[in-house]
């Protein structure tokens, strides 16, 4: 889905060229986090009950995918 127009776009591209890298490194991270505070903010509607452990491993779900975070978290809290 593209929403922005093209020249809009190169106004974009022109802006992130013209940072330094640690500034967009920056703006990276600070996106990244935002996603996860969405996600967790998620979590937390889907499952009212977990605790702060049950939606770390449901996020590793999602993030790492059910092999990798199971060997890593153990597996997925059953809830009644």
């Amino acid at each position: 889905m593209i929403d922005t127009s093209p020249k809009a776009e190169q106004v974009r591209i022109r802006a992130l060229r013209a940072m330094s890298p640690s500034k967009r490194l920056s703006m990276a991270l600070g996106w990244s986090q935002s996603v996860r505070e969405i996600s967790n903010a998620g979590l937390r509607r889907q499952f009212p009950t977990y605790t702060a452990k049950e939606l770390h491993r449901q996020m590793a779900e999602r993030m790492l995918g059910d092999e990798l975070a199971t060997k890593a978290y153990g597996p997925l809290p059953t809830h009644g």
